[in-house]
């Protein structure tokens, strides 16, 4: 029996990172083809608009994914099942929030932001698809996330390659490629889960989730905030040309990174979610330390690569070849991320919402005061050291955060959690 569950575990354990790869493939593909095809300053517009609707998956991943990894990967599959209607209406009803504000900010912001109307009618698929995901991976099936997500790069690719076929070269290509992806992932995930998105109770799980979900989505438009942020000052203090030169080093270097990240906090923290359930400090130690020496190894990969950025870049996307000058401080930038992930999927784990809130207010203010002073005395290059100086503070600041909780830890009982919820 310990050797079946064992390979259960493995297959499980392969199925998610190979979800997490599509996904994380999708995603830097999504903003790389964008560079080869359109000028720098027209690449820019569009990559800002897809930052906004990463913007949007990320919120309503704080208040829907997030909390179905923490909150219901500790319950039986009855109360599962009731979480993740009521989650899956919840993504839908945030998607079609997302797209009202697209379209007031298309039609009354500045010229920059014309691309967010081709955004608009995909979002609340988008956000669906991707809460989805989050109800597979916390009921433990990997293998089903993975359908779902092959089914959506897999009609993105196609639509993609029709459009660019037919001869478009312009940003509603690759925007409305992104969204109808998300509606052929949304198919899958409600077929395969058999779940209505009509059904569902949305006050339910704000409700029932919301000792989690509000700080958690706190941290979440925090962080969003610290990326539009980014965007914004690099962008206005310097140029979208910039952005694009930011970027090209961010999707070779830390895209892949911050992907991983995802990869592995999603296939961690439901098992830490279990171990501080029952109050297994020992337990939470001994997962953290395996899974800190194999993101620290990962995270060595970009830095060693580091150095082949500006003469691959010089080859392959010579316009771009300028973001080789900052590609050493995003590498390390990355090693930073990935070394923080195994601390990040405990404070989860142990539903330490408050002290992750925390971290993020070190991590974002000093990213912010780093960012500015850089970019004011060294332009791009001080821009990209700064934020590797903010993102080392907020790994110091996430240490200590979970020292102090693990020292707290004691068991949970899911039974009345849920019970006062309801």
């Amino acid at each position: 029996m310990k050797k079946l569950r064992g390979l259960r575990n493995h297959r499980g354990s392969a199925a998610g990172l190979a979800d997490q790869l599509v996904s994380a493939g999708a995603n830097a593909a999504t903003g790389l083809l964008v560079l080869p095809f359109l000028a720098p300053s027209e690449a820019g517009a569009v990559l800002f608009a897809i930052s906004v609707g990463y913007f949007a998956v990320g919120i309503a991943r704080a208040i829907v994914g997030d909390v179905l990894l923490t909150y219901s990967a500790r319950y039986g599959d009855a109360d599962r099942a009731r979480q993740a209607s009521d989650a899956t209406k919840t993504a839908g009803a945030l998607g079609l929030l997302a797209s009202l504000l697209a379209v007031i900010a298309w039609a009354s912001g500045p010229h920059f932001l014309h691309e967010l109307i081709w955004l608009a009618p995909f979002l609340p698929f988008v956000l669906t698809h991707d809460a989805g995901r989050y109800v597979f991976l916390a009921a433990r099936r990997p293998d089903r996330a993975l359908v779902a997500d092959l089914t959506y790069v897999g009609v993105q690719a196609v639509v993609l390659a029709v459009l660019l076929g037919l001869g478009y070269r312009d940003g509603a290509v690759f925007l409305c490629a992104w969204g109808i992806g998300g509606i052929a992932g949304t198919a899958s995930f409600l077929l395969r889960a058999r779940i209505s998105p009509l059904r569902g109770d949305l006050r339910g799980w704000i409700r029932e989730t919301r000792h989690l979900s509000s700080w958690l989505t706190v941290t979440a438009l925090l962080g969003q905030a610290q990326v539009q942020f980014v965007y914004t000052l690099v962008t206005g203090l310097l140029a979208p040309a910039a952005l694009s030169l930011l970027r090209a080093a961010q999707y070779g270097l830390l895209m892949p990174a911050q992907n991983l990240q995802m990869a592995v906090s999603s296939l961690l923290t439901p098992r830490m979610s279990r171990l501080a359930g029952a109050g297994d400090a020992a337990g939470v130690s001994r997962l953290l330390r395996r899974a800190l020496t194999a993101t620290a190894l990962c995270g060595l990969v970009p830095v060693a690569l580091s150095p082949l950025a500006g003469p691959l870049l010089d080859v392959i996307l010579p316009k771009y070849a300028q973001a080789g000058t900052i590609a050493l401080p995003v590498a390390i930038q990355a090693l930073i991320y990935l070394v923080q992930v195994p601390f990040t999927a405990a404070l989860r784990g142990m539903q330490r919402v408050r002290s992750l809130f925390v971290q993020y207010v070190v991590f974002v203010v000093a990213q912010a005061a780093a960012l500015i002073v850089g970019t004011l005395a060294y332009d791009l290059r001080g821009a990209a050291w700064g934020m590797m100086v903010g993102s080392a503070i907020g790994l110091v600041a996430m240490i200590v955060l979970y020292r102090n909780a693990h020292r707290q830890l004691a068991p949970v009982d899911t039974n009345t959690m849920s019970a006062t919820a309801r």
